[in-house]
């Protein structure tokens, strides 16, 4: 395990509202970036989705939401009030949403290409990146160039953090 960040996690106020959704197998996780946006971000909760005694509730996902994911069909433009993040590989993305009809009504939120920098994980898809990577953007296109800048930096934070304890390919 690496040092602590707390110190070196700001705070972002925010009009959006960021509901997280972080697969269960995320939890244990040191690259785990949709924890360390949460702790920037104080207009933000945290879901665990698969805890066997914490089923999905419906109730957390708010009126007048949207997903954060790349589907054209449903995709809008406007700013919505509160955004649900995704916190997971592709695969347990894909499942979340399709076991939870309350995440598949939503219109979604479809983001531009990932910054080009080092990894913490390999994305299944090019234009795969991070949680805290995507939720910078929604910052900067919706709301404020400046906040996406500030929460998008963690993501460097975090792999200075742990690349030395990354294990050599």
């Amino acid at each position: 395990m690496g040092p602590c960040l707390c110190d070196r996690i700001p705070r972002i106020e925010t009009r959006t509202r960021f509901v997280i959704l972080r697969h269960v197998w995320e939890l244990d996780k040191g690259s785990n970036t949709g924890r360390i946006a949460h702790l920037a971000l104080p207009n933000s909760v945290i879901h665990d989705i698969g805890l066997k005694d914490q089923p999905f509730d419906p109730d957390w996902i708010p009126d007048r939401s949207a997903l954060l994911f790349p589907d054209p069909a449903k995709e809008i433009t406007e700013a919505p009030a509160t955004v649900v993040v995704l916190d997971g590989t592709w695969g347990q993305a894909k499942r979340m949403v399709h076991r939870n009809e309350a995440l598949w009504r939503l219109p979604r939120l479809r983001l531009d290409t990932p910054p080009t920098r080092a990894r913490l994980r390999t994305p299944p898809r090019e234009e795969g990146m991070s949680t805290i990577e995507a939720m910078a953007q929604v910052l900067a296109r919706y709301e404020d160039p400046e906040k996406g800048r500030e929460l998008d930096a963690l993501y460097d934070v975090l792999w200075n953090a742990i690349s030395p304890w990354r294990a050599v390919p």
